[in-house]
């Protein structure tokens, strides 16, 4: 008798719950839509266009319309004050036509944002038409889901909106995992600059907005790519901009708590360097102490970490977090550099990814320059500030002239700087700019020291010539700069 009840157990049909209100596509391919929204599963790995039933879309449209003019800050994309860029049509000017994208059409206004405009902290400025990460960007698949990534994350610094791009940046997102996961089973290819672009980005990106496990996660994805690289790409010396951040880090973190007290209310317009090195150094996701020296245990960096990974947590890869403040989300973002950088390792990087990093760090000492010279802002924060700039320019690894020409625009804007600041304080000698650097980070005997002498020495000794074609108004990189930062 029990046995026969067990048999009927056996045969009983599963209950499926009907689909009644599922998405059209989802419909039109007879598939059982989950109906979760603002995209079902489906369309979310696919790229689906979702739309839904016209009592439902009503509905919410009705009530977006009411938010919209009963609350503040709430409104829809196409009410914005600065007009929304239009989808872009398959035109011969298509970028994508005749390439092997697949680009969904809710994400070309997203590559249509990013291809004109960068951000710089939260304001919009026209990117040139030229740009070389434009021209990476449609080079790699890696390349192009981190263009898009960190363009939805800088859209919803600059308006405060992560609504607006929610589709195409949790679309993106998945399909950089995907083809992280699939490049990870070729050496060759797992250590391509756009793999790690992608992996880059997503780390980046899931930082800003305050994801802790999913960084753990990438970071140690990044380590695993590095692993299965060769000797030439895993030197045992790091270059100077990876000792510049540790050596940073061992300072700050040996620093009475007052003295972190003071920098922080020095600090007080938020750069968010000075900042991210702070959080690094006294809360890290990873010590970087432990990632510095990773080269001289037996024991791979990626087992290492997954030792000493936060406890993972349940999540919903379709729920988007909302935007913290944008100088918190902005030090996050900067910090997960500090930590990317030093798992890599070597003493030039891909300028893909770096070109975002410096943009950042550049509009943020643009920011506090003013309340530098009037005396509202610490000018031993300043000049370490330039300093570590001016390393990350010299790190940027170069395939063409056109990004060789355009990263050093922003070395050169950063030279300008520690020039300024040299002669504001006086600054006749590498001694005593060594000594103001001791104000906020530095060590004795640091191993990077001659290398930073020679910058400062080239910012500050140029000759005349050369500092007479920077200034000289046909200089059009120079007047871009300038007007940008």
């Amino acid at each position: 008798m029990a046995e026969t009840s067990m048999v009927q157990r056996q045969r009983q049909r599963k209950f499926h719950r009907r689909s009644r209100n599922g998405c059209a596509t989802c419909k039109a391919k007879h598939i059982r839509c989950d109906e979760r929204k603002p995209l079902c599963t489906y369309c979310l790995r696919h790229g689906g266009e979702c739309g839904y039933p016209d009592g439902d879309t009503g509905s919410n449209a009705s009530e977006a319309g009411r938010g919209s003019g009963s609350r503040d800050g709430s409104r829809e994309p196409h009410e914005s004050a600065e007009p929304c860029l239009h989808l872009m049509d398959a035109t011969p000017k298509d970028p994508f036509l005749g390439t092997s994208y697949d680009m969904p059409h809710k994400s070309r206004s997203l590559f249509q944002l990013f291809t004109n405009t960068r951000v710089l902290y939260t304001t919009r400025v026209e990117r040139n038409a030229n740009s070389f990460i434009v021209h990476k960007a449609l080079s790699h698949p890696g390349f192009l889901h981190a263009a898009l990534l960190m363009t939805a994350l800088h859209w919803a610094w600059s308006t405060g909106d992560v609504e607006h791009f929610r589709v195409p940046y949790l679309y993106h997102k998945l399909q950089a995992i995907r083809f992280v996961t699939d490049q990870l089973r070729n050496p060759d290819a797992a250590g391509h600059d756009g793999t790690i672009a992608a992996v880059s980005s997503l780390a980046l990106v899931e930082n800003a907005l305050g994801s802790v496990d999913a960084v753990s996660s990438h970071l140690r994805g990044l380590a695993k790519i590095k692993e299965l690289q060769g000797e030439d790409r895993r030197p045992k010396r790091m270059g100077l901009l990876q000792r510049m951040i540790l050596m940073a880090a061992r300072r700050v973190s040996s620093r009475p708590v007052w003295d972190i007290l003071d920098i922080s209310r020095t600090d007080y317009v938020h750069q968010s360097m000075i900042i991210s090195l702070l959080r690094v150094a006294l809360r890290p996701i990873y010590s970087l102490n432990v990632l510095g020296s990773s080269h001289d245990s037996k024991e791979p960096l990626s087992e290492i970490l997954a030792r000493r990974a936060p406890h993972p947590r349940a999540s919903d890869s379709n729920v988007l977090a909302p935007l913290r403040s944008v100088d918190s989300s902005r030090s996050g973002f900067i910090a997960c550099y500090f930590y990317l950088y030093v798992i890599m390792r070597e003493g030039t990087v891909d300028s893909f990814i770096l070109n975002w990093f410096i943009e950042q760090l550049l509009a943020d000492v643009c920011r506090t320059e003013t309340p530098m010279q009037k005396g509202q802002y610490s000018p031993s924060l300043w000049l370490w500030s330039v300093m570590f700039g001016a390393c990350a320019t010299m790190a940027a690894k170069t395939s063409d002239d056109l990004e060789r020409s355009q990263m050093k625009v922003m070395r050169d804007v950063y030279l300008d700087k520690i020039n300024l600041v040299s002669q504001l304080l006086r600054l006749k000698s590498w001694e005593a700019a060594k000594s103001i650097l001791r104000l906020f980070a530095w060590e004795d005997g640091f191993d990077g020291e001659m290398e930073l002498r020679e910058i400062w020495e080239e910012a500050v000794w140029q000759d005349d010539e050369r500092r007479f074609q920077w200034y000289s108004a046909e200089n059009v990189d120079y007047s871009n700069a300038k007007n940008c930062w």
